[in-house]
């Protein structure tokens, strides 16, 4: 897991932390299905990914390719 944060994704914690939206509990650099989510909510099974400039490179779009579907439903955590 990453310690640095990028500016968007402080701004967006700041935004999300503490129950603030819909009072919906988010949890930050979280593994789900193999990955680890930037942000995730266990209870509306969302995953929050902020991409930066990395993934304009052409290695890093190939890498991402498979990463974009949704993870099978047996792939979601079952706990909170």
């Amino acid at each position: 897991m990453r310690k640095n944060h990028t500016a968007a994704e402080n701004l967006l914690w700041q935004n999300l932390r503490g129950r603030k939206l819909g009072g919906h509990k988010f949890r930050r650099q979280h593994p789900v299905a193999g990955f680890i989510a930037d942000f995730y909510c266990h209870e509306a099974k969302l995953v929050i990914e902020l991409d930066g400039k990395i993934h304009n490179l052409s290695e890093q779009k190939e890498y991402d390719g498979g990463r974009k579907n949704p993870p099978p439903e047996r792939a979601w955590p079952e706990s909170g």
